[in-house]
């Protein structure tokens, strides 16, 4: 007979949730395969998200190894039948909100359990033991239930006192995980991490289901507000209108000089005024450091450089600060390469 960790684990790729094995014993995933261990003498550099024992089936990197595939699935728990079960949430569209009771978890040094929310004034710190007590004075002050009690959704106590409440949320790959953000001894599990499914024992006890829901509710209005508040949810970056280096170049001066360095300026301008987010400041410091190189030659000045890129920047979104010192940064250590040359 498949163990009990091997049931749910079957049950819960049914719901259309990933799984993936957690080392018997523990809350964490297994150790990875010698190939993929660095401390190991056979450990093959790779990237994790191109690693070949993924794709050859294997539970290699945990969360990224999850899966819905019962093939796989039945491999796992039949060669080990002690697994426990982690459900990565990003790619099963979850977020498990994590009510911890730790006693030995330090108060925060500025006595504000609940960043951000005002409570009232009767409310001190003696009010505060557990994360139940946290959660249950932020219900007081949006004047909601408990967030798996209305609406219900699947909720798994801890073993160490604590409860996992599990929710359905939209672009689950926004969310992202975080740890007292929302209050003392709150936690978010999301993107990467995972929650720990019922039956899953550990060596401080077993994870048990509270009640009998076993579906998973949509992520309240009141509590999604919150975490969008506490910066849990990445917001989608608003599309910024790809500009030609004409169009750009029309509120610029004309540079001067041979039609060579006009046709680099305009490159370099474009360039950077359509760099992708992550690489804008990267890209700005480049294209400095391309016309920098034209500065000891005079066919541009530090200000003209300066000029042609500062509008690229801030059409990219750059601040006027950061853009300044990535520009100066860049002409210069083209200044400093021409000298040195």
């Amino acid at each position: 007979m498949p163990s009990t960790t091997h049931r749910v684990a079957r049950w819960m790729a049914a719901q259309g949730w990933y799984v993936h094995p957690l080392a018997p014993g523990t809350k964490i995933p297994p150790g990875n395969c010698p190939r993929c261990s660095p401390k190991n003498a056979q450990y093959i550099p790779h990237a994790t998200d191109e690693c070949r024992c993924i794709e050859a089936g294997g539970y290699c990197h945990g969360v990224r190894a999850a899966t819905t595939d019962t093939d796989r699935i039945d491999r796992w728990w039949t060669a080990e039948p002690r697994f426990g079960v982690g459900v990565a949430c990003g790619p099963s569209g979850l977020v498990i909100l994590d009510v911890d009771d730790h006693a030995d978890t330090e108060a925060p040094a500025n006595g504000d359990y609940l960043p951000g929310v005002e409570l009232a004034e009767d409310v001190t710190a003696s009010a505060f033991g557990s994360g139940w007590d946290t959660i249950a004075a932020l219900c007081e002050v949006r004047n909601a239930p408990l967030p798996w009690v209305d609406p219900p959704t699947l909720t798994v106590l801890t073993a160490g006192g604590g409860l996992q409440a599990w929710f359905r949320v939209e672009d689950a790959d926004r969310w992202h995980p975080g740890a007292g953000q929302l209050g003392w001894q709150l936690d978010l599990r999301a993107g990467r991490s995972y929650g720990i499914a019922p039956g899953t024992v550990t060596a401080a006890g077993e994870y048990r289901a509270q009640g009998d829901c076993r579906t998973v509710a949509q992520l309240p209005a009141w509590l999604d507000a919150d975490l969008r508040r506490t910066r849990h949810y990445r917001e989608p970056e608003p599309e910024r209108p790809r500009r030609s280096a004409r169009q750009m170049l029309a509120a610029i001066q004309r540079p001067k000089g041979p039609a060579y360095v006009e046709a680099a300026v305009r490159a370099e301008v474009e360039q950077t005024a359509n760099a992708a987010s992550g690489t804008r400041n990267a890209t700005l410091y480049s294209s400095a450091r391309s016309l920098g190189r034209f500065v000891p030659a005079g066919h541009l000045s530090e200000a003209e450089v300066e000029e042609c890129l500062m509008a690229a920047a801030r059409a990219a979104g750059l601040s006027e600060g950061e853009a300044q010192s990535a520009i100066r940064s860049g002409v210069r250590a083209a200044i400093t390469k021409g000298a040195t040359a």
